[in-house]
């Protein structure tokens, strides 16, 4: 035969080639966190955006803590995490933000 069993080989290779290039594009510029830690504290810190300095973000911390004394950013957080506790992660629950 020859380097690969059947003619589909070669073709299954590039699949796998590109799947893994989109999932890098996919994620550049992203920070990895925890989905556990991230939920945790967008649910309980939300209101402070400290979920938002833990992914790497600073800019939307910041704008969580000037607009704690209305309430919303609270509300928000909690949705953000109950959000990211129902994403499809990996073993590792590692998710890109």
């Amino acid at each position: 035969m020859g380097r690969y069993d059947d003619d589909f080989s070669v073709f299954e290779e590039k699949r796998d080639r590109d799947m893994e290039r989109e999932r890098i594009n996919r994620n550049y510029g992203k920070k990895p966190v925890h989905k556990v830690v991230y939920a945790l504290l967008a649910i309980f810190l939300g209101s402070l955006g400290i979920h938002k300095f833990y992914a790497g973000k600073p800019v939307q911390g910041v704008l969580y803590i000037l607009f704690c004394w209305t309430y919303i950013p609270g509300i928000i957080g909690f949705i953000e995490g109950i959000v990211v506790l129902l994403k499809n992660t990996g073993p590792s629950d590692i998710i890109y933000l």
